[in-house]
């Protein structure tokens, strides 16, 4: 299971009303993640799109806050309750998250490619979820999981957002822009381990990070335009054009 021996007496933690909690700073920097992601979840819901890529980018935050929660509190703070199988939830909910933002990327680009080309990235999406899923399963590294992140936000995800922004300069798509640089960053962060100190370690720092990557993925969620038969624009965008 790549586990690996951790001497907890070690990690710093804290006390509350008896029960202890290892690593706080990042347990709040995990659920911070969280709220944001439910913000989003709840705010994306009011806006009442009915089209699947809405609904798939909506559900792409509600997992994505599933997934930093049991990062935060399992993974994290009750390490020492459940070792390495009480991350594994979180890691096949974030998987889970990138594919569904993932799948309305292709939803996003399909009416502007040839319709043989969207049908093959729309099947290519479930083979490499369902393959990253198996190699998470057997090889229980988390390695994997980031693999999959850097697969599906840092190439799918981006690169479909710059074809359909050089097609539609699609508003979104800058968001997505700025999202997938604070993660890069964020992923820089954490590689470099770059610390302030235990109470303040290179995981509550990439997590600052994460959490305003994830801020501008909702603000790309507000903004893209469906460019089906029926073009769906924002109520944003429909409000610009109007004042313009």
């Amino acid at each position: 299971m790549n586990e690996v021996a951790i001497d907890f007496s070690k990690v710093h933690q804290i006390q509350v009303f008896g029960v202890t909690i290892l690593e706080p700073s990042t347990v709040i920097s995990s659920l911070m993640m969280t709220v944001i992601c439910i913000y989003a979840f709840i705010h994306l819901g009011k806006l009442r799109r009915a089209h699947i890529m809405y609904r798939q980018i909506q559900f792409f935050f509600l997992f994505m806050g599933i997934a930093t929660a049991i990062g935060g509190v399992l993974g994290h703070g009750f390490l020492y309750l459940t070792g390495q199988p009480g991350k594994i939830p979180g890691w096949f909910a974030s998987m889970i998250a990138v594919a569904l933002f993932e799948r309305a990327a292709i939803w996003h680009i399909k009416p502007l490619l040839q319709k043989r080309s969207g049908l093959i990235l729309g099947w290519l999406n479930y083979v490499e979820l369902a393959i990253f899923f198996a190699l998470t399963f057997i090889t229980l590294n988390f390695v994997v999981v980031e693999i999959h992140a850097f697969y599906g936000l840092f190439l799918m995800l981006f690169l479909i957002e710059i074809y359909v922004y050089k097609k539609r300069k699609d508003p979104g798509s800058v968001n997505i822009f700025i999202a997938t640089a604070l993660g890069a960053v964020s992923a820089g962060l954490h590689a470099l381990k770059f610390s302030f100190g235990p109470w303040f370690n290179y995981n509550d720092i990439s997590h600052i990070s994460m959490g305003a990557s994830i801020w501008f993925y909702y603000q790309g969620a507000r903004h893209m335009t469906y460019y089906g038969e029926e073009m769906i624009k924002p109520e944003e965008v429909l409000e610009s054009e109007n004042e313009s």
